[in-house]
Protein backbone atom coordinates (compact mmCIF):
# COMPACT_ATOMS: atom_id res chain seq x y z
CA UNK A 1 0.00 0.00 0.00
CA UNK A 2 1.04 4.03 -0.85
CA UNK A 3 -0.16 6.67 1.06
CA UNK A 4 -1.31 10.13 0.12
CA UNK A 5 -3.57 13.54 0.18
CA UNK A 6 -6.66 14.34 -0.96
CA UNK A 7 -6.93 17.99 -0.60
CA UNK A 8 -10.38 18.30 -1.03
CA UNK A 9 -10.27 22.19 0.11
CA UNK A 10 -12.74 23.46 2.09
CA UNK A 11 -11.95 25.83 4.85
CA UNK A 12 -14.17 28.92 4.15
CA UNK A 13 -11.70 31.48 4.24
CA UNK A 14 -12.22 34.82 3.11
CA UNK A 15 -9.30 35.60 1.11
CA UNK A 16 -7.96 32.86 -1.06
CA UNK A 17 -4.44 33.39 -0.98
CA UNK A 18 -5.21 31.88 3.11
CA UNK A 19 -6.20 28.61 1.90
CA UNK A 20 -4.19 27.77 -0.89
CA UNK A 21 -1.11 28.90 1.42
CA UNK A 22 -2.73 26.40 3.77
CA UNK A 23 -3.02 23.69 1.09
CA UNK A 24 0.31 23.91 0.38
CA UNK A 25 1.81 23.80 3.37
CA UNK A 26 0.25 20.28 3.58
CA UNK A 27 1.39 19.12 0.42
CA UNK A 28 4.80 20.15 0.96
CA UNK A 29 4.50 18.40 4.41
CA UNK A 30 3.28 15.29 2.82
CA UNK A 31 6.22 15.20 0.50
CA UNK A 32 8.77 15.76 3.66
CA UNK A 33 6.96 12.76 5.53
CA UNK A 34 7.78 10.75 2.12
CA UNK A 35 3.38 10.24 1.26
CA UNK A 36 3.66 9.42 -2.56
CA UNK A 37 0.40 11.00 -3.96
CA UNK A 38 -1.51 14.53 -3.74
CA UNK A 39 -4.78 14.58 -5.36
CA UNK A 40 -5.93 18.18 -5.39
CA UNK A 41 -9.72 19.13 -5.61
CA UNK A 42 -10.48 21.33 -8.51
CA UNK A 43 -14.27 23.24 -7.52
CA UNK A 44 -14.92 25.86 -10.70
CA UNK A 45 -17.22 28.64 -9.70
CA UNK A 46 -18.64 28.15 -12.95
CA UNK A 47 -19.88 24.61 -11.79
CA UNK A 48 -21.35 24.60 -8.02
CA UNK A 49 -18.26 25.70 -5.43
CA UNK A 50 -19.48 29.73 -4.79
CA UNK A 51 -16.83 30.28 -1.86
CA UNK A 52 -14.38 33.05 -2.17
CA UNK A 53 -11.51 30.69 -1.71
CA UNK A 54 -11.92 27.65 -4.12
CA UNK A 55 -9.52 26.66 -6.29
CA UNK A 56 -10.92 26.20 -10.16
CA UNK A 57 -7.50 25.47 -11.50
CA UNK A 58 -5.77 22.65 -9.49
CA UNK A 59 -2.97 22.44 -12.61
CA UNK A 60 -1.58 26.05 -11.71
CA UNK A 61 -1.51 24.94 -8.40
CA UNK A 62 0.56 21.50 -8.98
CA UNK A 63 2.79 23.39 -10.58
CA UNK A 64 3.67 25.77 -8.23
CA UNK A 65 3.86 22.93 -5.65
CA UNK A 66 6.14 20.35 -8.04
CA UNK A 67 9.15 23.34 -7.25
CA UNK A 68 8.69 23.26 -3.31
CA UNK A 69 8.72 19.59 -3.08
CA UNK A 70 11.00 16.85 -4.34
CA UNK A 71 9.26 13.53 -4.96
CA UNK A 72 5.05 13.57 -4.35
CA UNK A 73 3.12 13.13 -7.62
CA UNK A 74 0.37 15.11 -7.76
CA UNK A 75 -3.14 15.85 -9.86
CA UNK A 76 -6.14 17.50 -10.46
CA UNK A 77 -9.29 15.56 -8.56
CA UNK A 78 -10.80 16.37 -11.04
CA UNK A 79 -10.76 18.47 -14.31
CA UNK A 80 -14.45 18.20 -15.21
CA UNK A 81 -13.78 17.28 -19.27
CA UNK A 82 -17.39 18.56 -20.52
CA UNK A 83 -16.50 22.38 -19.60
CA UNK A 84 -13.08 22.61 -21.59
CA UNK A 85 -11.78 21.65 -24.81
CA UNK A 86 -10.29 18.53 -25.14
CA UNK A 87 -7.00 19.53 -26.88
CA UNK A 88 -6.23 22.46 -24.32
CA UNK A 89 -6.76 19.88 -21.46
CA UNK A 90 -4.69 17.60 -23.50
CA UNK A 91 -1.54 20.57 -24.02
CA UNK A 92 -2.16 21.74 -20.19
CA UNK A 93 -1.68 18.15 -19.90
CA UNK A 94 1.55 17.89 -21.29
CA UNK A 95 3.10 21.17 -20.26
CA UNK A 96 2.58 20.16 -16.29
CA UNK A 97 3.90 16.79 -16.78
CA UNK A 98 7.17 18.82 -18.45
CA UNK A 99 6.66 21.32 -15.53
CA UNK A 100 6.66 18.80 -13.20
CA UNK A 101 9.60 16.83 -14.10
CA UNK A 102 7.30 13.64 -15.16
CA UNK A 103 5.28 14.01 -11.53
CA UNK A 104 1.89 14.96 -12.84
CA UNK A 105 -0.93 12.86 -12.89
CA UNK A 106 -3.48 13.73 -14.94
CA UNK A 107 -7.57 12.92 -13.38
CA UNK A 108 -10.80 13.38 -15.14
CA UNK A 109 -14.35 13.09 -14.38
CA UNK A 110 -17.76 14.46 -15.22
CA UNK A 111 -17.78 17.33 -13.12
CA UNK A 112 -20.94 18.47 -11.18
CA UNK A 113 -23.77 20.62 -13.09
CA UNK A 114 -25.24 21.20 -15.91
CA UNK A 115 -23.12 24.25 -17.26
CA UNK A 116 -25.84 26.56 -17.63
CA UNK A 117 -24.71 29.61 -16.72
CA UNK A 118 -21.04 31.09 -17.21
CA UNK A 119 -19.92 28.37 -19.81
CA UNK A 120 -23.52 28.31 -21.01
CA UNK A 121 -25.36 24.99 -22.26
CA UNK A 122 -23.23 21.89 -23.02
CA UNK A 123 -23.82 20.98 -26.78
CA UNK A 124 -24.22 17.37 -25.68
CA UNK A 125 -25.01 14.65 -23.46
CA UNK A 126 -21.93 15.41 -20.57
CA UNK A 127 -21.31 11.78 -20.55
CA UNK A 128 -21.01 11.21 -24.23
CA UNK A 129 -18.82 14.54 -24.01
CA UNK A 130 -16.69 13.19 -21.30
CA UNK A 131 -15.66 9.81 -23.03
CA UNK A 132 -14.80 11.46 -26.81
CA UNK A 133 -13.43 14.13 -24.98
CA UNK A 134 -10.86 11.38 -23.18
CA UNK A 135 -10.63 9.41 -26.88
CA UNK A 136 -9.51 13.13 -28.19
CA UNK A 137 -6.73 13.53 -25.47
CA UNK A 138 -5.53 10.23 -26.03
CA UNK A 139 -5.22 10.69 -29.15
CA UNK A 140 -3.22 14.12 -29.22
CA UNK A 141 -0.87 11.99 -26.71
CA UNK A 142 -0.11 9.59 -28.60
CA UNK A 143 -0.81 10.84 -33.03
CA UNK A 144 2.94 11.00 -34.78
CA UNK A 145 1.29 12.84 -36.75
CA UNK A 146 -1.50 15.67 -37.06
CA UNK A 147 -4.98 14.26 -37.12
CA UNK A 148 -8.19 15.24 -38.75
CA UNK A 149 -11.18 14.60 -36.08
CA UNK A 150 -14.93 14.37 -36.87
CA UNK A 151 -16.70 13.78 -33.20
CA UNK A 152 -20.32 13.99 -32.00
CA UNK A 153 -19.12 17.27 -30.20
CA UNK A 154 -15.76 18.03 -31.64
CA UNK A 155 -15.00 18.26 -34.97
CA UNK A 156 -11.35 19.90 -37.07
CA UNK A 157 -8.61 19.32 -38.96
CA UNK A 158 -4.69 19.14 -38.60
CA UNK A 159 -4.76 18.71 -35.17
CA UNK A 160 -1.62 18.29 -32.29
CA UNK A 161 -0.30 19.48 -29.54
CA UNK A 162 2.67 20.92 -28.82
CA UNK A 163 4.66 19.79 -26.53
CA UNK A 164 3.97 16.21 -26.63
CA UNK A 165 3.75 15.14 -22.93
CA UNK A 166 6.99 13.91 -21.39
CA UNK A 167 6.07 10.70 -19.60
CA UNK A 168 5.74 7.63 -22.40
CA UNK A 169 3.84 6.31 -23.74
CA UNK A 170 1.34 8.45 -22.40
CA UNK A 171 0.83 10.29 -18.82
CA UNK A 172 -1.26 8.15 -16.14
CA UNK A 173 -4.48 8.90 -15.88
CA UNK A 174 -6.69 9.15 -12.69
CA UNK A 175 -10.91 9.26 -12.96
CA UNK A 176 -13.21 9.99 -10.32
CA UNK A 177 -15.71 6.62 -9.92
CA UNK A 178 -18.71 7.11 -8.16
CA UNK A 179 -21.33 4.82 -8.21
CA UNK A 180 -22.55 4.57 -11.74
CA UNK A 181 -21.04 1.41 -13.00
CA UNK A 182 -20.13 3.40 -16.65
CA UNK A 183 -17.18 5.69 -15.16
CA UNK A 184 -16.13 2.74 -13.57
CA UNK A 185 -15.83 0.21 -16.36
CA UNK A 186 -14.54 3.22 -18.90
CA UNK A 187 -11.09 3.56 -16.07
CA UNK A 188 -10.61 -0.21 -16.49
CA UNK A 189 -11.36 -0.16 -20.44
CA UNK A 190 -8.88 2.72 -20.93
CA UNK A 191 -6.80 1.45 -18.15
CA UNK A 192 -6.98 4.53 -15.57
CA UNK A 193 -6.55 4.77 -11.67
CA UNK A 194 -10.42 4.50 -10.19
CA UNK A 195 -10.64 7.64 -7.69
CA UNK A 196 -12.79 6.73 -4.90
CA UNK A 197 -14.38 9.71 -2.73
CA UNK A 198 -14.14 9.38 0.70
CA UNK A 199 -17.82 9.18 1.14
CA UNK A 200 -19.13 6.15 0.35
CA UNK A 201 -19.35 3.31 3.02
CA UNK A 202 -17.31 0.37 3.14
CA UNK A 203 -20.12 -1.46 1.10
CA UNK A 204 -20.63 0.60 -1.49
CA UNK A 205 -16.73 0.98 -1.96
CA UNK A 206 -16.40 -2.87 -2.02
CA UNK A 207 -19.28 -3.15 -4.86
CA UNK A 208 -17.35 -0.16 -7.18
CA UNK A 209 -14.45 -2.28 -6.83
CA UNK A 210 -15.93 -5.54 -7.85
CA UNK A 211 -17.28 -3.49 -10.68
CA UNK A 212 -13.96 -2.07 -11.81
CA UNK A 213 -12.36 -5.36 -11.51
CA UNK A 214 -15.00 -6.94 -14.21
CA UNK A 215 -13.77 -4.54 -16.99
CA UNK A 216 -11.69 -5.70 -19.55
CA UNK A 217 -7.79 -4.28 -20.42
CA UNK A 218 -5.44 -6.90 -21.63
CA UNK A 219 -2.61 -4.38 -21.34
CA UNK A 220 -3.69 -2.65 -17.55
CA UNK A 221 -5.48 -5.51 -15.88
CA UNK A 222 -8.01 -3.81 -13.67
CA UNK A 223 -6.75 -4.83 -11.06
CA UNK A 224 -7.85 -3.59 -6.82
CA UNK A 225 -3.68 -2.42 -6.38
CA UNK A 226 -4.47 0.68 -8.76
CA UNK A 227 -7.61 2.02 -6.89
CA UNK A 228 -6.90 5.21 -4.90
CA UNK A 229 -9.26 5.56 -2.02
CA UNK A 230 -9.68 8.55 0.03
CA UNK A 231 -10.80 8.10 3.41
CA UNK A 232 -10.98 10.12 6.72
CA UNK A 233 -7.72 9.43 8.64
CA UNK A 234 -6.51 11.16 12.21
CA UNK A 235 -4.04 9.37 14.86
CA UNK A 236 -3.25 10.83 18.17
CA UNK A 237 -1.50 9.78 20.64
CA UNK A 238 -4.75 8.30 22.03
CA UNK A 239 -8.48 7.11 21.28
CA UNK A 240 -9.52 10.20 23.61
CA UNK A 241 -6.97 12.77 22.37
CA UNK A 242 -7.92 12.06 18.84
CA UNK A 243 -11.99 12.60 19.57
CA UNK A 244 -11.36 15.56 21.93
CA UNK A 245 -9.50 17.38 18.65
CA UNK A 246 -12.19 16.65 16.32
CA UNK A 247 -15.53 16.49 18.53
CA UNK A 248 -16.24 20.16 17.20
CA UNK A 249 -15.38 19.53 13.55
CA UNK A 250 -17.93 21.14 11.15
CA UNK A 251 -18.16 18.50 8.23
CA UNK A 252 -19.26 21.15 5.86
CA UNK A 253 -21.02 20.54 3.07
CA UNK A 254 -20.69 16.88 1.98
CA UNK A 255 -23.67 16.83 5.13
CA UNK A 256 -25.64 19.74 3.20
CA UNK A 257 -25.42 17.98 -0.08
CA UNK A 258 -26.54 14.55 1.26
CA UNK A 259 -23.27 12.61 0.49
CA UNK A 260 -23.01 11.38 4.19
CA UNK A 261 -26.94 10.51 4.16
CA UNK A 262 -26.24 6.90 4.30
CA UNK A 263 -24.33 7.68 7.52
CA UNK A 264 -28.03 9.00 9.24
CA UNK A 265 -28.78 6.81 12.29
CA UNK A 266 -32.18 5.46 12.05
CA UNK A 267 -35.08 7.81 12.19
CA UNK A 268 -32.40 10.52 12.61
CA UNK A 269 -31.84 13.38 10.44
CA UNK A 270 -28.53 15.14 8.91
CA UNK A 271 -28.39 16.91 11.83
CA UNK A 272 -27.38 13.80 13.38
CA UNK A 273 -24.05 14.07 11.50
CA UNK A 274 -21.64 15.78 13.81
CA UNK A 275 -17.75 14.50 13.72
CA UNK A 276 -18.92 13.25 17.11
CA UNK A 277 -20.70 10.76 15.58
CA UNK A 278 -18.88 9.80 12.42
CA UNK A 279 -15.84 9.54 14.02
CA UNK A 280 -17.43 6.21 15.24
CA UNK A 281 -18.68 5.23 11.74
CA UNK A 282 -17.75 3.41 8.79
CA UNK A 283 -14.94 4.92 6.65
CA UNK A 284 -13.82 6.93 9.78
CA UNK A 285 -10.37 6.14 11.36
CA UNK A 286 -9.81 8.42 14.35
CA UNK A 287 -8.34 7.31 17.35
CA UNK A 288 -4.79 5.93 18.47
CA UNK A 289 -2.04 4.45 16.04
CA UNK A 290 -3.09 0.78 17.05
CA UNK A 291 -6.73 1.86 16.72
CA UNK A 292 -6.17 3.71 13.21
CA UNK A 293 -3.72 0.89 11.95
CA UNK A 294 -6.74 -1.83 12.96
CA UNK A 295 -9.25 0.03 11.36
CA UNK A 296 -7.75 0.65 8.03
CA UNK A 297 -6.45 -3.07 7.87
CA UNK A 298 -10.01 -4.39 8.62
CA UNK A 299 -11.07 -1.89 6.08
CA UNK A 300 -8.39 -3.24 3.76
CA UNK A 301 -9.56 -7.23 4.20
CA UNK A 302 -13.28 -5.94 3.59
CA UNK A 303 -13.25 -4.26 0.49
CA UNK A 304 -10.39 -7.00 -0.88
CA UNK A 305 -7.45 -4.69 -1.20
CA UNK A 306 -6.32 -1.47 -3.13
CA UNK A 307 -3.52 -0.08 -3.41
CA UNK A 308 -3.19 4.19 -2.75
CA UNK A 309 -4.74 5.55 0.46
CA UNK A 310 -5.37 9.05 0.05
CA UNK A 311 -6.41 10.92 3.70
CA UNK A 312 -8.71 13.47 3.20
CA UNK A 313 -6.53 17.21 3.85
CA UNK A 314 -7.57 20.69 2.42
CA UNK A 315 -10.07 21.17 5.59
CA UNK A 316 -9.66 22.24 9.12
CA UNK A 317 -10.17 19.67 11.22
CA UNK A 318 -7.87 20.06 13.92
CA UNK A 319 -5.52 22.57 13.62
CA UNK A 320 -2.10 22.65 11.73
CA UNK A 321 -0.26 21.58 14.47
CA UNK A 322 -2.28 18.99 15.52
CA UNK A 323 -2.63 17.99 11.43
CA UNK A 324 0.94 17.70 11.35
CA UNK A 325 1.37 15.64 14.86
CA UNK A 326 -1.48 13.31 13.11
CA UNK A 327 0.17 12.71 9.89
CA UNK A 328 4.05 12.50 11.72
CA UNK A 329 2.14 9.36 13.98
CA UNK A 330 0.45 8.02 10.66
CA UNK A 331 3.39 7.97 8.85
CA UNK A 332 5.81 6.70 11.54
CA UNK A 333 3.41 4.38 13.19
CA UNK A 334 0.76 3.29 10.88
CA UNK A 335 1.84 3.34 7.65
CA UNK A 336 5.24 0.86 8.35
CA UNK A 337 2.74 -1.62 9.32
CA UNK A 338 -0.22 -0.87 6.35
CA UNK A 339 3.14 -0.90 3.83
CA UNK A 340 3.53 -4.83 3.37
CA UNK A 341 -0.19 -4.93 2.38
Amino acid sequence: MEFGLFSNGERGNAIAQATYDEDMAEVVYADALGMDEAWISEHGTFLTWEKPDTLPCADLFICKASALTENIRMGPAIRPLPFFHPVQVATDVAVCDHLTGGRYLAGFGLGIGTGNGQRGVLPGDRRVMMEEAIDLILKCWTSPEPFDWEGEIWQGKNWHILPQPLTKPRPEVGIACSRSEGTLELAARKGFLPLLSWTPSTGQIKQMLEIYRGGENEDIPPDNHRARIARVVYVAESDARANEDLANVDLGSPVQSGRLDHFVPENGTRADLTMAHLMNSDGFFVGSPDTVYDGLRNFYDEVGGFGTLLMVAGRDWGNWEQRKRSWTLFMEEVAPRLATL
